[in-house]
């Protein structure tokens, strides 16, 4: 996922106008626009913010720069964690450490 990261966040800096953009998120992590301005939810890195988005939540000085308009969560590309990413890996793992 690294690899074409990085290539497609240099894309979003000539992309048509925008609200927020992630690379690598996912399915179970995704956040809709209203789960997005919540504090909280602002712990991706990569994230890219509108800075009126940006502004909006309040959000502090973590987010650097990104292109004109927008600023970001510097990308730290990706690591693949096979218990998180897979239930069937995870529930096996979870029976190993019940068995006594």
């Amino acid at each position: 996922m690294t690899e074409i990261g990085l290539p497609l966040y240099n894309n979003l800096r000539l992309a048509p106008p925008f609200r927020y953009a992630l690379v690598g998120m996912e399915a179970d992590e995704f956040r809709t626009y209203s789960e997005l301005i919540e504090e909280s939810a602002l712990v991706f890195p990569g994230l890219v913010l509108a800075e009126a988005v940006w502004q909006a939540t309040g959000a502090d000085s973590v987010f650097r720069s990104f292109t004109l308009g927008y600023v970001w969560k510097p990308y730290e590309g990706e690591a693949y964690r096979p218990l998180i990413a897979s239930p069937e890996l995870k529930n096996k793992l979870d029976e190993l450490l019940s068995v006594r």
